[in-house]
């Protein structure tokens, strides 16, 4: 079976072919939803993960209109097997959801999925397999547009691998500044909860900041940019 997972963030919108649970394709909502449809070998299906309510019942109606079929909206409810000691599960943002998905079903224990997206969630599953809960702060460029939209000088800036720890230019200042803060964070982060546990932790990177933020960062990971979709599809799977 083939699946067309549709990732509603807030910065942009996302599409992945997946074939029997694999993503073999990616790209942009806008551009190429209407063409894979198209295709001699078009998706049995559609899965919508959003973060935007709004959003979501817009794109819900054009994949209708397209398809002739209703999508699946992942929801809370759909992850019916989820241990969790998470205060209230309906808070948690459905592509977190989909991100503990992945992490239960391939390593069961033990495992963290660092996601660096507009901002850097940070999901813990425990040595008992339970959703143990994480953190949220801001990604790369959401913290450069906070420091250009608050300053009066500083530049806008795009994400890049810089080498020099000690800035020697304002721009270098802000970049060394915004990406190892974030990556001393992990370091941290990931040192106390090996610490806790007393056992091998699995790390996964995710998202589109994913391969920057993996050379700068201390510890062994995994990359899996595609966690969402992955995710998405593990909990289709749950409720066929």
């Amino acid at each position: 079976m083939s699946s067309i997972v549709i990732d509603i963030g807030n910065t942009s919108v996302k599409i992945y072919k997946l074939s029997e649970g694999k993503v073999v394709k990616s790209g942009i909502y806008e551009k190429n939803f209407e063409k894979w449809m198209k295709e001699k070998n078009s998706p049995d299906e559609v899965i919508i993960v959003s973060v935007v309510p709004d959003m979501t019942a817009d794109i819900s109606k054009k994949v209708k209109k397209i398809t002739k079929k209703t999508p699946f909206i992942v929801k809370h409810a759909h992850y019916k097997d989820l241990k969790s000691r998470y205060l209230d599960i309906t808070e948690l943002g459905t592509d977190r959801l989909c991100n503990i998905a992945y992490a239960v079903k391939n390593f069961k224990k033990n495992a963290v999925v660092i996601d660096f997206g507009s901002a850097v969630t940070f999901e813990v599953i425990n040595g008992n397999g339970e959703f143990e809960g994480g953190m949220i702060l801001p990604g790369i460029k959401l913290q450069y547009k906070a420091l250009t939209q608050n300053t009066a000088l500083l530049p806008d800036l795009d994400a890049e691998v810089t080498d020099l720890f000690i800035g020697r230019s304002t721009t270098e200042c802000i970049r060394s500044g915004v990406q190892n803060g974030i990556a001393g964070i992990c370091n941290d982060f990931v040192r106390e909860f090996a610490e806790r546990l007393s056992s091998r932790v699995h790390i996964i990177f995710s998202g589109g900041d994913a391969e920057l933020m993996a050379k700068l960062v201390d510890f062994d990971f995994k990359i899996e940019k595609y966690t969402v979709p992955l995710g998405a599809w593990i909990i289709r799977e749950m409720n066929r």
